[in-house]
């Protein structure tokens, strides 16, 4: 069985990983962006809010810890920078 098993790898898995990282990434993105966007738009702000809870789930589901103290941690400091950036923006757009 080893031989069909590298025969395997070599042709099933590796292309496979290729097929992969050739996608097309930017036009995934936009796709999504026009999806979820056009969705929230839609169905409004409460969808946006649902959409997260379920990432939240899905992330507590995979790992129960989560978040732990330093993942805070760097939430608030993530926080900081984007209030931060609103207020720097805001400031130059009333000069």
């Amino acid at each position: 069985m080893g031989a069909t098993w590298a025969r395997y790898n070599a042709v099933v898995i590796t292309r496979a990983i290729r097929e992969l990282a050739d996608r097309d990434w930017d036009a995934a993105r936009e796709s999504k962006d026009l999806y979820w966007g056009e969705r929230i738009a839609r169905l409004g702000p409460i969808e946006g809010l649902r959409i997260a809870d379920e990432l939240r789930r899905q992330v507590i589901a995979q790992d129960a810890a989560w978040p732990r103290a330093a993942d805070r941690q760097q939430g608030v400091l993530s926080h900081i920078r984007l209030a931060e950036l609103f207020r720097r923006a805001g400031t130059a757009r009333r000069r």
